[in-house]
């Protein structure tokens, strides 16, 4: 009878241990796809969630990182926060539709978007904000970015 508590103890210890592990880079985020972007409000009690898009080699995408996994940790498991996931555009199988780097579409395009077909991207990192299915907010300059994080981290160390 000890044993099977002793081992029930420890299974619960581990699944605990597993579920708190800390983000640190984009890949440990939760991540979506390109077919999938607009498709997870309902999981979000204010139906909202961020999506940071970002590709491989990409110096911009890399210096927002840690801001972005600085807000992922503070909204995980946080029901009042609105999550956020990640997208590698450069994940050609599952994300294809979205590169338009060697199109004539010479700028991100997506505000209003509705459908994940109408989001097409140029350039990377982009954060994107989706309300109940609609693109709201799409924001694709450093600077832009990272206030909007910032703003987040600040506002959910608030509450």
């Amino acid at each position: 009878m000890k044993r099977i508590l002793l081992v029930i103890c420890l299974v619960i210890c581990m699944l605990t241990m597993t579920s708190c592990k800390k983000i640190e880079t984009y890949s440990d985020m939760k991540t979506l796809t390109y077919e999938k972007m607009l498709s997870r409000s309902s999981v979000s009690p204010t139906g909202s969630y961020y999506i940071i898009i970002h590709r491989n080699g990409c110096a911009v995408c890399q210096a927002v990182m840690p801001y972005a996994v600085e807000y992922a940790n503070l909204a995980k498991g946080n029901g009042k926060l609105d999550p956020i996931y990640s997208l590698n555009r450069s994940d050609k199988k599952n994300n294809s539709g979205l590169d338009q780097t060697n199109s004539e579409i010479k700028e991100n395009i997506g505000l209003g978007a509705t459908n994940y077909e109408n989001i097409k991207l140029c350039s990377t990192p982009v954060l994107i904000k989706v309300t109940n299915g609609k693109v709201t907010k799409l924001i694709d300059k450093k600077s832009g970015i990272l206030s909007e994080l910032k703003a987040l981290v600040a506002k959910a160390k608030e509450d």
